[in-house]
């Protein structure tokens, strides 16, 4: 049995220990949305890390498009977006010391169906999901004008991907190539005259 002080210095250990577990860990949140700026709900995300664990975790979005990580440890982190009728998205986060909070939103793409006719025929699906895959990690990364080069190539391949003119604006205004952003976001009007995050955009670029 202990002594009263062993069990003094002992207590005053675990107390000590308890502020860095907690220091050790991060929260991750974000919304995920479609290409018109709408929430989805029902998306499932994945959050892995090999150097914690051999399985994921996963969250799952609410109506609002809202999901959230508690407690994952410092560390970097690959992020999974799933929902059906849209294509997969990853990321990869670095999460931090708790009381710091990382903000990732997704913003996923309309699953192509390669069994209509017309101009998504034949459209390679799992290429195409690499593709953006690649550019979304590129864009994660902070190499703009990579993920630019990447998105540009998607289109290239496969020009009945309109919403992907979102994704180059709203690239070209982090580079501060205003012109450009515009171009793209009223190719995606000519698309889809609807689209209300495109609309948005312009109407910002507009007031500056």
């Amino acid at each position: 049995m202990l002594r009263p002080a062993a069990r003094g210095l002992a207590l005053l250990a675990i107390l000590a220990l308890a502020p860095a577990t907690a220091a050790a860990q991060g929260h991750v949140a974000g919304t995920i949305r479609n290409a018109s700026g709408r929430p989805v709900k029902g998306a499932t995300v994945a959050a892995e890390n090999p150097n914690y664990s051999s399985t994921a975790l996963t969250a799952t979005s609410d109506d609002k498009g809202r999901y959230s990580f508690l407690g994952l440890k410092i560390g970097t982190w690959t992020f999974t977006v799933q929902a059906p009728g849209f294509l997969p998205q990853m990321r990869q986060v670095i999460t931090r010391a708790a009381g710091t909070k990382e903000s990732v939103d997704f913003q996923l793409l309309p699953m192509p169906d390669a069994t209509l006719a017309g101009p998504m025929a034949g459209v390679d699906v799992k290429a195409l999901q690499q593709r953006l895959a690649e550019a979304s990690q590129l864009e994660a990364s902070g190499r703009v004008d990579a993920a630019i080069a990447a998105y540009r190539d998607v289109l290239t391949r496969v020009p009945a991907l309109t919403t992907v003119h979102l994704q180059l604006g709203a690239l070209l205004e982090k580079r501060g190539d205003t012109p450009a952003a515009i171009a793209e976001y009223q190719a995606m009007l000519k698309a889809d005259p609807a689209n209300a995050k495109a609309r948005a955009a312009l109407d910002r670029l507009a007031r500056q």
